[in-house]
């Protein structure tokens, strides 16, 4: 994420997941920061953020430097095998063009 942006306010697809921020690159003059909710958090050096981007969330960087940020997704913990089985049917459904 660039310096100075601002990614405003707005909800993931779904709570079948997790969303899991690595950071790779902070800036040093002013923290990162992200909202999900009502919690406000920052990233920190070798630190994994664990969120439900289901809830509302936005994202600051007020430095001029650039934040970069490792993102993997994982199956949501209480979420059955059924479920995933049929949201990966879903995903991939969606995705495939030759239906």
């Amino acid at each position: 994420l660039e310096g100075q942006t601002h990614i405003v306010p707005h909800c993931g697809p779904g709570n079948h997941k997790l969303r899991l921020h690595l950071p790779l690159i902070l800036p040093k003059d002013v923290k990162a920061r992200i909202r999900v909710g009502e919690q406000e958090k920052e990233w920190k050096e070798g630190k994994v953020l664990v969120l439900d981007d289901s809830f509302e969330h936005e994202v600051w960087n007020e430095s001029h430097d650039r934040r970069v940020v490792f993102i993997v997704d994982v199956w949501h913990p209480h979420l059955s095998l059924s479920k995933r089985r049929n949201e990966a049917r879903n995903y991939f459904y969606k995705k495939n063009k030759f239906r």
